[in-house]
C-alpha cells in the first residue's frame, strides 16, 4: 500500500507537534508525578510566567534557614493545575526531597494558590505558597504577556530575621514599556527587608535563549544562603583542638558532583564525630582570592555533612583565601579541605 504526499505530510506533521509539546512540557512539569492535562490549555507565555513566579518563591525558601533543603522533605501532592505543576519542577530543580502524599499529611506539607482579583488599583494576580506554618505571598500584574511584581514578598511565620534577596531583574528580561516596581521582602521577626526599585525598560528585552535560567536563580539562592550562613556564625573555636585533616578530591574546577570517593570520606568523618565537633570547609583557593564555582563545591560539601544529620552550626564554610600556586585556565582535579576541631578535654 502507498501512502499519497499529502497524508506523509499530515503524519509528519502530527508527530512533529506532539514532539514540540512534549518538550515544552518537559520544560515546565515535574521529573516525577506531573500532569500533562493540566498544561495542555495553557499558552507558552503563561506557562514561561509562571515559572518566573515559582521560581521567585523557591528562591526565596532556599534563603529561609528553617526551609533548608538539606534539613527537610517536603510533602506534596500530584499537581492538577499549570501553576501547581511548575512549583514542584522548581522545587525538584532547588534539590527538595519531596514525599508524594494523597492529602494533608506531614509536616512540610506543600500548598498554593493562584488567585485573579480586582482592585482598587487595578487587576492583580496573587499568588501564595504555604510550607508548613511558613506562608509567602506576593501579587503581580500581567501586562501585554508579560509578568510583573506588583508587591513586596510577604514572608510570615520565620523565626529569624530576614536576610532574603530576590533576584527580581530576571523579570527585566521581558522588557516592556517603561515601568519599575519594588524589589524586597516583607515580614518576619526584623520587618523589612532591604528594597530597591527594579526598571523596566523595551531594550532590556532579552531573547529567550539568553535570559538567566531557573538553574541559575536557584543556585544563587543557595549560595546566598551558605555565605550569609558563614559570615554570621563563625564558630568560636578558642577551647577546640584540630584533630583531623582531611582533604576531598573534585575532578575539576566546574564540577559539583561529590564521587564515591569523596561521600565515603564524609560519611567516615560523621561516623566519628562527637557532638562539640566542629568542621570547618576550605574550598575557595583562587589566584585572585574569589571563584564562585569553588564556592558551590564548598556549599556542596557543607550540604553533605548536613544530609547525614551534623547540624549546620557544626560545619563552617571558611572564606576565600588567597592561592598562588595555580593558575586561572587549570581545570585539573581541585582540592577541598575539612579540618575536624574537637573540645579539649
Amino acid at each position: 500500500m502507498r501512502c499519497s504526499p499529502v497524508f506523509l505530510s499530515l503524519f509528519l506533521f502530527a508527530l512533529t507537534s506532539c514532539a514540540g509539546n512534549a518538550n515544552r512540557d518537559d520544560d515546565y512539569l515535574p521529573r516525577i508525578g506531573g500532569d500533562s492535562k493540566s498544561l495542555e490549555n495553557s499558552a507558552n507565555e503563561t506557562l514561561q510566567q509562571l515559572q518566573l513566579v515559582s521560581t521567585n518563591f523557591v528562591s526565596a525558601m532556599l534563603q529561609i534557614p528553617e526551609l533548608n533543603p538539606a534539613l527537610l522533605t517536603l510533602q506534596v501532592s500530584r499537581p492538577n493545575t499549570a501553576f501547581g505543576n511548575t512549583l514542584v519542577r522548581a522545587l525538584e530543580d532547588a534539590g527538595y526531597g519531596l514525599q508524594r502524599v494523597s492529602a494533608d499529611q506531614g509536616r512540610h506539607y506543600v500548598t498554593y494558590s493562584h488567585r485573579f482579583s480586582e482592585t482598587e488599583a487595578g487587576p492583580v494576580t496573587d499568588f501564595e505558597l504555604r510550607v508548613g506554618d511558613i506562608d509567602l505571598h506576593r501579587e503581580f500584574v500581567i501586562d501585554s504577556s508579560r509578568i510583573f511584581p506588583s508587591s513586596l514578598m510577604s514572608v510570615n511565620g520565620i523565626k529569624q530575621h530576614l536576610d532574603i534577596v530576590l533576584d527580581d531583574d530576571v523579570f527585566r528580561e521581558q522588557g516592556g514599556e517603561t515601568q519599575a516596581f519594588i524589589s524586597g521582602v516583607s515580614g518576619g521577626p526584623n520587618g523589612i527587608s532591604a528594597i530597591h526599585e527594579v526598571k523596566v525598560n523595551a531594550y532590556d528585552e532579552t531573547p529567550k535563549a539568553l535570559r538567566t535560567t531557573q538553574a541559575s536563580v536557584l543556585d544563587n539562592a543557595r549560595k546566598r544562603m551558605s555565605l550569609n550562613e558563614a559570615s554570621q556564625k563563625r564558630p568560636e573555636m578558642s577551647n577546640h583542638e584540630r584533630i583531623r585533616r582531611t582533604v576531598l578530591i573534585f575532578d575539576n574546577t566546574s564540577t559539583r558532583i561529590m564521587g564515591a570517593g569523596n561521600k565515603l570520606a564524609v560519611r567516615l568523618l560523621v561516623r566519628d564525630r562527637q557532638v562539640s565537633d566542629i568542621f570547618v570547609v576550605t574550598a575557595c583557593t583562587d589566584a585572585d582570592g574569589q571563584n564562585d564555582e569553588a564556592v558551590e563545591r564548598g556549599i556542596r560539601v557543607e550540604e553533605e555533612f548536613v544530609s547525614h544529620g551534623v547540624p549546620a552550626d557544626s560545619v563552617w564554610l571558611a572564606p576565600c583565601v588567597r592561592a598562588s600556586y595555580r593558575h586561572a585556565s587549570d581545570d585539573s582535579a581541585v582540592p577541598v579541605e575539612v579540618v575536624q576541631h574537637r573540645q579539649k578535654l
